[in-house]
């Protein structure tokens, strides 16, 4: 995208791929990983107001729930997954119709391939964010999004 270009985004179709980031997270027994996207849309309504955010509009429509919204991703979301392939280190989530949401490396540590193996799971954070270091601000603006996407970790030479 040309920084310096106008878009028109119709937020009725597939949400425009911005290009995303990843940072895994293995401090507790539930893996998580948080994403961001790398570009950000801004939209404006016709009053000259500020419109909605396509990314943010997508997880609220994408089966994400609000973070604060704890039994509304208390159970692994439908339809989405996720692979790991541990010799690459790639991890593919994919949404219900299986588009990817997020292909790339992970960077994932043995604790976090450990506890997403046993745990068959993980914990997925985005919202409106740049950094993991957003997500306090973003979850009391009610702008991050939370769900427990299955996962299966691919080692080499077996799959579980």
């Amino acid at each position: 995208m040309d920084p310096n270009t106008m878009y028109s985004v119709d937020l009725s179709g597939p949400a425009p791929d911005l290009g995303m980031q990843a940072w895994m997270d293995d401090r507790d027994s539930m893996p998580r990983v948080v994403f961001a996207a790398s570009h950000r849309i801004e939209t404006f309504g016709t009053d000259g107001n500020a419109g909605p955010d396509p990314f943010l509009h997508g997880l609220q429509t994408g089966g994400w729930a609000e973070f604060n919204d704890f039994p509304g991703w208390a159970e692994p979301a439908p339809g989405w997954s996720a692979v790991l392939d541990v010799a690459t280190d790639e991890l593919t989530m994919s949404n219900p119709e299986g588009v990817p949401f997020y292909q790339g490396s992970l960077n994932s540590s043995k604790a976090w391939r450990r506890s997403a193996r046993r745990n068959g799971l993980f914990i997925a954070l985005a919202g409106d964010i740049a950094d993991p270091r957003d997500i306090a601000d973003a979850v009391d603006a009610g702008r991050m999004y939370a769900m427990l996407c299955p996962i299966t970790v691919a080692m080499p030479g077996r799959t579980t």
